[in-house]
């Protein structure tokens, strides 16, 4: 589980989605804000009900969705606030499918240190 200084607030919500960059690939999209501070990069998930009518749905996507971001938490760049959104239904998607589309957005929006 993602520790909770490692969550993004809800005032700092706002601000992301009113002044965040955008970057998308065909089942999730991700607004980030860059900081200029060194704290470690928060982060926020979103699963909509039009993407999973039933809680049940959503917080498994989110749960998988909080395990690859768990799993590169130490090679992200400190100072940004990230909010990631699914766009589909993608809970059944293979957990190696899912990581690559999340990791592939990360290094699209420049989060990670990774090659």
């Amino acid at each position: 589980m993602l520790p909770l200084k490692r969550k993004v607030k809800k005032e700092i919500f706002d601000q992301i989605m009113k002044k965040g960059v955008f970057v998308h690939s065909d089942s999730f999209y991700l607004k980030f804000l860059p900081q200029n501070t060194d704290l470690p990069s928060n982060f926020a998930f979103v699963v909509p009900i039009k993407v999973k009518r039933t809680s049940v749905g959503r917080h498994l996507i989110k749960r998988r969705m909080t395990a690859v971001v768990e799993k590169v938490l130490s090679y992200t760049k400190n100072g940004f606030f990230v909010i990631l959104f699914a766009k589909k239904d993608v809970s059944l998607f293979s957990f190696v499918n899912i990581e690559r589309e999340i990791l592939d957005l990360l290094r699209k929006a420049k989060i990670l240190n990774l090659g």
